[in-house]
């Protein structure tokens, strides 16, 4: 786990973001800088961030998973509008089927 990165990632690491093991008899190996280091099975490398809304290059997008999990009022507003939404919609759709 690396955490409190910024927008931009070491490129020491784009080895490991781009998976470029290297198979070593039985074992897998990745360069980091200088060094060949050993990569277990199911390997995953977690990235957090404290930047509210990262602006990340299309390079570290396509090469990694985003997932927000940034509450804020106005996020939650929008959800709840949205589900409201939804049961309005629900309800209208009711009304207009024969019973």
């Amino acid at each position: 786990m690396i955490e409190d990165i910024a927008e931009e990632l070491d490129p020491i690491l784009d080895n490991v973001l781009e998976k470029n093991f290297i198979k070593s008899g039985k074992t897998l190996k990745v360069k980091v800088g200088d060094k060949e280091l050993d990569v277990m099975a199911g390997f995953r490398i977690y990235i957090t961030t404290k930047l509210a809304n990262p602006a990340y290059t299309p390079e570290i997008s396509a090469r990694t998973s985003i997932i927000d999990f940034t509450v804020t009022i106005k996020g939650l507003e929008d959800q709840l509008f949205g589900y409201r939404l939804f049961s309005r919609r629900r309800e209208s759709w009711r009304k207009r089927e024969p019973t």
